[in-house]
């Protein structure tokens, strides 16, 4: 909640995978570089799961609705370029100066008034970290249930032999 409710604005560097929680880390940031060789994934569904993190607010915030719901229901992998192009991320550099491009803009914000950068940021979040704390809530509540299912264990037994997952919907 610290992350979704602080004052400074965040910028993530993402030069790998950003796949399930780790998607829901970098989406808790304000802006997000990366490079072609990155991988983004909401990989749930494909684990008979449920998102959580609050990917369920910040995604559709980033890519609307209808994107987020076809990354949510598919698990697809996106690379660098198609996650700039579609919102997921802000800036796409080439992956050895990943961290140095995300210093740089963050650098580029410092040098705004800081009093101004973080009241704009708490007009720009204002709800969000208490829309991330009920919807927090329902995603936990929905991987409990989740987590007891035939499916669940399917998925995590697939992904971990690297095989496609023989889903029953038990």
């Amino acid at each position: 909640m610290r992350i979704f409710s602080g004052r400074k604005p965040v910028v993530a560097a993402v030069h790998g995978a950003a796949i399930g929680g780790g998607l829901g880390l970098a989406l808790s940031a304000d802006f997000r570089v990366t490079c072609e060789e990155a991988r983004f994934s909401a990989n749930f569904a494909r684990l008979g799961f449920h998102q959580g993190f609050g990917i369920s607010v910040t995604l559709p915030r980033l890519v609307g609705q209808t994107k987020a719901s076809l990354l949510l229901f598919t698990g697809r992998r996106v690379k660098g370029a198609e996650a700039v192009a579609m919102g997921l991320a802000d800036e796409l550099v080439p992956q050895a100066q990943v961290r140095e491009r995300a210093h740089d803009l963050a650098g580029e914000i410092a040098a705004s008034a800081p009093l101004a950068v973080q009241s704009i940021r708490a007009t720009l979040r204002h709800g969000l970290a208490e829309e991330i704390a009920r919807i927090t809530d329902h995603e936990l509540a929905q991987q409990s249930m989740l987590r007891t299912s035939d499916d669940f264990r399917e998925g995590i037994a697939a992904t971990a032999e690297r095989r496609p997952a023989d889903f029953k919907g038990h």
